[in-house]
Parts: C-alpha cells; structure tokens; sequence
C-alpha cells in the first residue's frame, strides 16, 4: 500500500520532470520553479561545506546560470535534486581548489556567523533540550572536516542516502560510510567533552 510519502515524492518527481523539461526548452519559467524550489537546499548544503554565505551565493548562482547556458545539450535526469546537489558541490570543491589559501585559513569570524547547517541542527533538535545542550551539539559540528559536515548535511538533513551521496560527492559509498562514521564518532567525544565541561562548570 503506497504512503503518504510515497506520494510525495511521485508528484515531486513529476514536478521536477516538468520543470527540468521547461529548462530544456528554452522556458525560463523552468530555472526560476528550480531556483525557488532548491535554493534553500542548496544554500544549507553549500554551508555545511564552506561556512561563508557570499561565497556559496555565488556558487549557487553559478550554478544555474551554468545549467541554463548549457539547456541545450542538458540529459534526462531522473533525480533533479542529486544533479543540483552535485553541481554544487563540484562548484564550491573547484573554487576551493583555485584558492587553497582562502580554504585553509577559516577565521574564527567564520564561527561567528550564523550557519545554516547550525540553524538546521537548531530546527531539528527537540525544543525540550536544553538550550547549552544544543550549542554544545553546534559547536560539535563546527569541529568536524568540510568534507564529514557535507556528509552528515546530505544524510540527516536532506534526506540523501549513502548512493546518492556518494554520486554527489563523486567518491564510493565505502568513502561515504567512512566519513559519516568519523563524523558520528567525532560528534560523539566532542559531546561527551563539552557536556562533561558544562557540567562540572555549572
């Protein structure tokens, strides 16, 4: 018996299908419905990577501007979001590649700014928690590599399975196991340290 899920997703699917086809055909109305509808994805994933909002603006904005120049020699797709997903997370990993010196030298203003994987962490945990407790889990997660937050991002908070990931990703699904399970680990003992160091300092 199909869900309410199921469901979803078909008409979804559908959608995204119509949409996609729209950009193909010269049909602007096709990029704007796929800006609207995954703008806000992809910025919570471009965040999770690199945690500076002009620069994945831009990325973003490369993005589109890339798939609408070339909707004439666009493929089928049967999964709109994992193509979107992937273009942009081959964006943001070239321009980092070009200005390795950027990349490598994070300043502490970055942790700072307001993270949209952090406001998703904030949205998803259960309000009843308390508020030390989920910066604690913030902080933990500003801990980990770009390459482990993008990982947990795609899994947790868009709902992408281990596949799917790896093909964003352009790594194997063992690479991706890999990752979310040093990700979770790390996760885990910077938790148990920020809790403990809470504890003892109340």
């Amino acid at each position: 018996m199909a869900t309410e899920n199921s469901y979803k997703d078909i008409n979804n699917h559908a959608e995204d299908t119509i949409l996609w086809q729209q950009v193909k055909n010269g049909n602007k109305a096709g990029i704007e419905g796929l800006y609207v509808k995954y703008s806000q994805h992809l910025f919570r994933l471009g965040m999770s990577i690199k945690n500076d909002r002009s620069f994945i603006k831009d990325c973003i904005h490369d993005v589109f501007v890339n798939i609408w120049g070339y909707r004439n020699s666009l493929k089928n797709t049967d999964n709109v979001k994992l193509f979107l997903f992937k273009c942009l997370s081959n964006k943001i990993h070239k321009e980092i590649g070009k200005d390795k010196r950027r990349y490598s030298q994070e300043s502490f203003d970055d942790y700072e700014a307001s993270s949209v994987m952090q406001i998703s962490v904030a949205d998803s945990y259960p309000h009843h928690i308390d508020e030390k407790k989920r910066m604690a889990l913030m902080a933990a997660l500003e801990n980990l590599s770009a390459r482990q937050k993008e990982v947990i991002q795609l899994l947790f908070f868009e709902n992408q399975s281990y596949e799917e990931v790896s093909k964003i990703m352009d790594i194997n699904v063992q690479s991706v196991y890999i990752f979310a399970w040093k990700a979770i680990s790390n996760l885990r003992k910077g938790l148990t340290f920020l809790t403990l160091a809470m504890v003892l300092s109340a």
